[in-house]
């Protein structure tokens, strides 16, 4: 076996091994995270290093993503909100407007991120599938007429950062001018543009927001972020708003870590200079709430404060979370990522020993084998695996352009993974977003019949769906749907793809749910339960039959996108969960830890009449709650975050559970799949006892948790 040193991922190791000996929650939105408000810290202050025109007072608080493409993706969602809510107030005051255009200027984004080249099998021709309109890729030859000309709308201009600093001030200037007419201005930024444009002259001008992307963590592991004016991300972080563009993975602490490590090696007299004030967030707690909700996210910060982790240290080890001198066990895993819990303490060796194996191929072999998929592509987050999904099935199904989502389901936040997102408020001042996409009901009593009248309506390329709805309320949609959207696939030709993201990776029991049912998807993705709670990474599998029709087309889409995600972390990372899930019947273990939680929770929760029903597949489970909350309402209190509270501070054994975003009342609980039968009786017992609870001491909780936060 190589030695450590000889290892391409040692670097990488050697920050996991300090996260696991530490026990340093990675996948815990409760944690008051000194890595993620040092990075936030060093991200705007790059800003105003490179950017002297930025104001002495102006701030850049920050967002972290996954990659460069998700973090752009986040930027342009920023900003086209902005613009299009100034739009909509324009409107109302009887002025005619218009979605404000995004042009996209120079090379280097990421592949397919608009659109896709597509040779028509009819034709011949060359044609384009837009996935997301409103966008204009050009060069800046071409861009700079546009600027100059004042004719020009507001909209939003993103420019790579080394084409840009080789230009000079020519076009910094047509830029502010832009500016100065309402338009707004990405900077797309690589360590390597980073130095060119230290180095060159481009004036006093100042973007509206910077994007960051994986090169300033060497590409070692999954990173990228935008660093935004605050005015603009002030709006972007209010109310339900302020989790508009969250991730499963981000925050995550191995990404910030490693960014920090390598920070200095780009910009060290930046570093020296932040290395006092970097180093005053790890030991002055106030200090580092104040950064973490100025230049992060106030809401997230308000919630850490009110179940009480903020100003005590907080630690996580398998499953349990330790909060000051509390023990709470983690029944929410970063919703379903949780296979044993958090800081697996041989995961650094189990990885090390994979080293020199092709982890990538024999992956792909064992992913065949358990979902009959032959090809993969690999991605940072479940949103990120959706987009692939989509984009591949656009292109393979190409001239077919209808998206037929079954509604409830939740594709992500970004832009195009927006497409199988239908609540209107994810959506809300983002247009134009995918246009052909239509939704049905799948537990209307017609949704067979809806699912008929739309394919026969619009010429469709894929069907999107969910098996069980992790976010729309733990509910399985009915089988008698699902035989008929197999059938039609067969008849009509649209492809079908399975969103597997919380139920694969032995959630429910098996690998995936899709091989018990009917249905043989084209395309899955996957992904949680992939990082071990440890590493970023997602999945996107289809058919030999997608991937012919993707040749037919002319397209390398798939391996363009491949090769954009080469963590060789996490392949080895997913090798991994694959090789010890087999050994140990993961499956089989799941499939009776379901039962029992099922069998508990009945003995529980039956004769409460708050409960109106429990759901549970495999360690994947939803408690529905009949609620009436207009009492509470006018106290600004929610009825299910105060049961999740009670459980929180239950004296015997305190619970971390979650809600369902779609359906608030639904209260979801997805363990580590190795949790002990003893643990799940426990859990159930502080369930039952929780919603047992008089409505004295569910108002104190509340009455205590809103002071707490303030």
């Amino acid at each position: 076996m190589p030695s450590a040193v000889d290892d391409p991922i040692a670097e990488v190791l050697e920050t996991c091994r300090e996260l696991i000996r530490l026990r340093v929650p990675n996948l815990l939105r409760l944690y008051l995270n000194p890595c993620v408000a040092q990075t936030c810290v060093v991200l705007g202050e790059v800003v105003r290093e490179l950017f002297p025109g930025t104001a002495e007072s102006q701030r850049y608080p920050s967002f972290l993503a996954n990659s460069g493409a998700e973090a752009l993706s986040g930027a342009l969602k920023l900003l086209r909100y902005t613009l299009n809510r100034i739009a909509a107030a324009a409107e109302q005051s009887d002025q005619q407007s218009e979605s404000p255009l995004v042009y996209l200027c120079g090379d280097g984004w990421p592949p397919g991120f608009v659109a896709e080249a597509v040779r028509s099998t009819q034709t011949l021709e060359i044609e384009r599938v837009v996935f997301l309109p409103g966008m204009i890729e050009l060069s800046f030859v071409d861009l700079l007429p546009i600027l100059n000309d004042s004719a020009t709308a507001a909209g939003v201009v993103a420019v790579q950062a080394e084409a840009l600093a080789a230009d000079g001030e020519s076009m910094t200037a047509a830029l502010a001018a832009f500016q100065q007419r309402g338009g707004l201005v990405l900077v797309n930024l690589t360590t390597a543009s980073a130095q060119q444009w230290k180095a060159g002259n481009c004036g006093d001008f100042s973007p509206d927001i910077v994007v960051f992307d994986e090169s300033f963590t060497g590409g070692e592991v999954p990173f990228g972020a935008f660093s935004s004016r605050a005015d603009l991300y002030a709006p972007w972080m209010r109310r339900r708003m302020s989790q508009f563009h969250s991730t499963t993975f981000q925050p995550n602490t191995i990404s910030t870590q490693h960014f920090l490590r390598w920070f200095p090696r780009f910009m060290p007299q930046l570093a020296e200079r932040l290395r006092s004030e970097l180093q005053s967030l790890l030991v002055d707690p106030q200090q580092l709430m104040t950064t973490f909700t100025g230049l992060f996210s106030p809401s997230l910060g308000k919630l850490i404060a009110t179940a009480g982790f903020d100003g005590v240290d907080v630690t996580a080890a398998g499953h349990y979370v330790h909060a000051g001198e509390r023990q709470l066990f983690d029944g929410v895993g970063g919703v379903a990522c949780s296979l044993r819990g958090h800081n697996p303490a041989t995961w650094c060796r189990e990885l090390e020993q994979l080293s020199g194996r092709d982890c990538r191929r024999e992956a792909g072999i064992l992913l065949a084998e358990l979902t009959g998929l032959a090809n993969v592509v690999p991605a940072v987050s479940g949103a990120s695996a959706v987009e692939t999904a989509l984009r591949l099935a656009l292109v393979a199904a190409w001239p077919r352009q209808q998206v037929v989502v079954l509604r409830g389901g939740f594709g992500g936040k970004t832009l195009l993974a927006l497409t199988g997102t239908e609540k209107p408020w994810y959506r809300q001042h983002l247009q134009p977003l995918y246009p052909h996409v239509t939704w049905i009901d799948p537990f209307a009593p017609d949704a067979v019949r809806q699912l008929e009248n739309k394919v026969a309506e619009h010429p469709t390329a894929v069907v999107q769906l969910e098996l069980i709805q992790g976010v729309g309320g733990v509910r399985e949609v009915p089988v008698a749907l699902l035989e008929r959207i197999e059938s039609l696939r067969r008849e009509r030709g649209f492809l079908v793809f399975v969103d597997e993201i919380q139920t694969g990776v032995f959630r429910t029991g098996p690998f995936v749910r899709s091989s018990h049912t009917p249905l043989r998807p084209d395309l899955i993705t996957l992904g949680k339960g992939v990082s071990d709670m440890m590493f970023p990474f997602a999945l996107t599998l289809y058919s030999d039959d997608v991937a012919g029709m993707l040749r037919d087309r002319g397209s390398h889409l798939d391996e363009q996108l491949r090769e954009s995600f080469t963590h060789e972390t996490a392949w080895r990372c997913l090798l991994n969960v694959l090789q010890r899930s087999a050994a140990e019947n993961t499956a089989a273990r799941v499939g009776a830890a379901g039962r029992e939680l099922q069998s508990f929770l009945e003995d529980e929760l039956n004769e409460l009449p708050l409960v109106r029903q429990t759901r549970v597949f495999g360690l994947l489970a939803g408690i529905e709650l009949a609620t009436d909350e207009r009492w509470l309402q006018r106290l600004g209190l929610k009825l299910p975050q105060l049961y999740l509270l009670r459980m929180l501070k239950h004296r015997q054994f305190p619970l971390l559970m979650g809600f369902c975003q779609y359906q608030p009342g639904v209260l979801k609980f997805t363990p580590p799949l190795t949790i002990t039968t003893e643990e799940t009786r426990a859990a159930a017992r502080t369930i039952g006892e929780a919603l047992r609870t008089s409505t004295g001491r569910l108002l104190a909780t509340g009455v205590w948790a809103v002071l707490r936060s303030r």
